[in-house]
């Protein structure tokens, strides 16, 4: 097992790393996007399949970051209108990919979990990042803000495959402490592997390494402000996230959690006083 990360290298190096493949909704989704005749009616057809999404992108709409107060959004043509076309594929992608994996181990999964969990954190505390640090949080921010904070732990998904594997295979439970020394050591390779064979944006893997570049855009500095802020604090002590994942794609509200990393902000020079 000591041999893990050297095998994963070696498999990444000749081509023979297990890439995951994009969830079969994000494929279908990507498509549609690209089709320049495709139209809202398109994409309300698509998400309408599958009813979580779809209930997912109501609840957002009717945010106020979409809406008035006490609009209500019943129509999920509506809601994919009031959020706007590129913005639907972006927020359906990033809710896809976050449920889109699933690992026979319980342990493995329960890992997995956490990380898309922490994801979802990281989001949401860079978008208030973001809009302390602008005054506004554009459609177009929050859709790079939403991807990104996710692609930083989609290199964790080939180290969690051979794990998975070997779990079921020998029945031997791996230490959590190896498997977190593994993911520093391999998972930032892995990521930029995964983007280039789904095609995503370059820009993407700007924020991986988790290094504040000022070279970088101003919300792929705001991803890496609030996943270490995530990465160094106890959970407990982070604004709680609902079960739906709608919930991660609007900042924080006013609150102790948002006053408490406005500080944080403040306190590394990353925020004017």
């Amino acid at each position: 097992m000591q041999d893990l990360a050297i095998t994963l290298e070696k498999k990444l190096k000749t081509n023979r790393l297990s890439i995951p493949s994009l969830p079969e909704n994000a494929v279908k989704l990507r498509k549609l996007a690209a089709n320049p005749n495709a139209s809202i009616k398109d994409i309300t057809e698509l998400i309408g399949q599958d009813a979580s999404t779809s209930a997912q992108i109501i609840r957002l709409a009717q945010t106020l970051r979409y809406s008035n107060p006490g609009s209500t959004i019943t129509s999920l043509n509506t809601a994919v209108t009031r959020i706007g076309f590129q913005g639907t594929v972006n927020l359906v992608l990033a809710m896809t990919i976050l449920q889109g994996y699933h690992f026979h181990s319980k342990s493995i999964h329960n890992l997995c979990k956490y990380d898309n969990f922490c994801s979802r954190l990281t989001s949401k505390y860079a978008m208030t990042a973001y809009l302390a640090i602008n005054q506004n949080l554009p459609q177009e921010k929050s859709d790079f803000i939403a991807l990104a904070s996710i692609f930083l732990n989609i290199g964790t998904l080939p180290i969690y495959s051979e794990l998975d594997v070997i779990e079921r295979v020998s029945q031997l439970t791996i230490d959590n402490e190896q498997i977190t020394k593994w993911k520093k050591e391999l998972k930032v390779k892995f990521g930029l592997k995964i983007l280039e064979n789904w095609k995503f944006d370059p820009s993407f893997a700007t924020v991986m390494d988790l290094k504040i570049n000022k070279s970088n855009t101003c919300e792929a500095n705001c991803v890496i402000y609030a996943a270490k802020f995530v990465e160094n604090s106890k959970i407990e002590d982070l604004m709680p996230l609902s079960k739906e994942i709608s919930d991660s794609f609007v900042p924080l509200p006013d609150s102790d959690y948002r006053d408490t990393f406005i500080e944080y902000l403040k306190t590394n020079g990353w925020l004017s006083t």
